[in-house]
């Protein structure tokens, strides 16, 4: 067959040669290391998509190299619109920068654009073009029922099931046939041609598993579809060498597809990139380990952090504890350090998937929110609450100055150096009950819990005690809590053991009905704290409301 002939025959609009768009992308400077992330937008960027990026970004950043935001949409069907803002707005706000790429919902940047897949469809028909000229493209018009057919016979026989050898009909057919065919307007694909001297088995070294080696692929895939579109894998191919990447880091589904990609890039006389297949991060669930799934679990969606209002630092820190085992005895040491002194290396990745663990995160999430001044954290929990909750953000602002006064009990600056918050969005779990209305709720056992600490008849002498001590406060006493316990016949624990019968409680149990009567809460920060908060009106008023 004359293949300039049947190339031209499916390509009369394309003028451009395989070498005119070479010239379009011209090799970047010598050793320049180019990473990607290239999703797809079906409107959900999953948890393991922020951690293979982050790899990919501290890939290039060591290498002082460009990491690539590109948008891979030929798959039409499971587009979501709005998709490309969701990603670019989970990249700009967790601070994974973009050095070239698509940038936000409207903008893109650099020289080797465009950088969304749907509006390179003519680079691709170049090089489909180019592909059936060399001989290792041909279009073929089977019905889906001829293929159904196909695949239900080879099943039959105990075959592999694909378009290959015999069963590929139209490999070869006349080019008569061809254009009966055209002139009938009948659909088509373009496939590649799998070489006849293709060897049985293909070796890659990936740059995470190691050496792989696995049967070659002998099925004759489809290069276009039949709207022109690229499937995934001729678009990936003439996109990652026309952008000049040189490490592929994706996930391990992908591991499959690899004798393909191989095929393609040698016969499109391009330069392979090196390969490096990511494990995907798994649950824990029962017992059995399993991928995070998008149906069963929130923490599987990126999203899902920035509405809780994780810091980002927490997220890289906890991402890079899966990326690279050594990265937990780096950061213990090196706290006071950024991130980007240190150093990602393949050898340190595993080659299975790490547990993803939420309670680890809000360690690491509450202990970098410890990290910050009350000012730092007063700023993020308001620009958290303007982004996902407007209805807090306006009782905050309302109430600023109470804010403020929660923060001075947390972190280094305070007396206790407490760690309350998980992320900003348990602001209100926390020390919701400063906030009257939400402090009106209280528990229906709440007298119960404070009765395990007083007899009922000793409950109104001893909130009447406390009112007393904290009326006096306001006005200058230096009357000591303990004291006021030896009052009210409360001791040390010392004391109490020795003669029980001689004292109403341990110290400690008056405490605990105050704290009960001025947060409804068994376990909250120290009585001091408290009483700094609310101020002695606030704190004589609820001891009022439980006699």
């Amino acid at each position: 067959m004359n293949y300039q002939e049947l190339a031209d025959l499916l390509f009369p609009e394309v003028k451009e040669t395989r070498e005119d768009i070479l010239a379009k992308y011209p090799r970047r400077p010598e050793g320049t290391v180019v990473t990607r992330m290239a999703p797809s937008p079906t409107g959900f960027l999953h948890i393991g998509g922020v951690y293979t990026a982050l790899i990919n970004r501290k890939i290039a950043s060591q290498n002082n190299g460009v990491f690539i935001l590109r948008i891979e949409d030929t798959d039409k069907k499971r587009e979501v619109p709005g998709s490309r803002k969701i990603i670019c707005d989970i990249f700009n706000k967790i601070g994974l920068k973009i050095d070239e790429g698509v940038m936000s919902e409207t903008e893109e940047t650099g020289a080797y654009g465009p950088y969304v897949q749907s509006n390179r469809v003519s680079i691709y028909h170049v090089l489909a073009k180019y592909l059936v000229e060399q001989g290792y493209a041909y279009p073929c018009f089977a019905t889906e029922e001829e293929l159904e057919a196909l695949r239900q016979k080879q099943e039959a026989n105990k075959e592999m099931t694909g378009y290959y050898g015999e069963y590929a009909v139209w490999r070869d057919r006349p080019i008569e046939d061809i254009k009966a065919m055209l002139d009938k307007k009948a659909p088509y694909v373009l496939r590649f041609r799998v070489n006849e001297s293709t060897p049985k088995r293909v070796h890659v070294k990936d740059l995470i598993k190691g050496d792989l080696d696995m049967d070659n692929n002998f099925n004759d895939f489809v290069l276009l579809k039949t709207d022109g579109i690229p499937t995934y894998h001729f678009a990936h191919a003439c996109d990652d060498y026309l952008m000049g990447t040189t490490y592929v880091l994706r996930g391990d589904e992908w591991i499959a597809s690899l004798p393909i990609h191989v095929e393609l890039f040698n016969a499109l006389g391009f330069t392979l990139p090196q390969y490096g297949h990511v494990a995907p991060v798994m649950k824990n669930d029962e017992g059995s380990r399993r991928k995070l799934s998008k149906r069963k679990d929130p923490e599987s969606n990126a999203e899902f952090y920035l509405e809780h209002g994780y810091p980002a630092k927490a997220l890289f820190v906890y991402l890079l504890t899966l990326i690279n085992s050594n990265f937990e005895e780096w950061y213990t040491a090196n706290k006071d350090k950024d991130l980007s002194e240190f150093e990602v290396k393949f050898e340190n990745m595993g080659v299975s998937g790490p547990l993803y663990d939420l309670a680890k995160l809000d360690n690491i999430s509450s202990e970098i929110i410890y990290s910050k001044t009350a000012s730092e954290n007063e700023t993020n929990l308001l620009a958290w609450a303007h982004e996902y909750n407007k209805d807090l953000e306006a009782r905050f602002n309302d109430n600023i100055e109470l804010v403020k006064k929660i923060f001075a009990t947390q972190g280094f600056e305070s007396n206790e150096h407490r760690k309350d918050l998980v992320n900003y969005s348990s602001f209100m779990d926390a020390f919701g009950y400063f906030f009257n209305d939400i402090f009106a709720n209280q528990p229906e056992n709440l007298r119960e819990q404070i009765l395990t600490n007083v007899k009922e008849e000793d409950l109104t002498e001893v909130v009447d005690g406390l009112i007393n001590y904290f009326k006096d406060k306001q006005n200058g006493s230096e009357k000591t809590f303990k004291e006021l316990g030896e009052e009210l016949k409360y001791t040390d624990k010392k004391h109490y053991k020795a003669n029980p019968e001689a004292y109403r409680g341990m110290i400690m149990h008056l405490y605990h009905i105050l704290n009960l009567a001025l947060t409804h809460k068994e376990n909250c920060m120290s009585s001091d704290d408290i009483i700094s908060v609310l101020g002695y009106d606030e704190v004589i008023r609820r001891l009022e409301l439980i006699k």
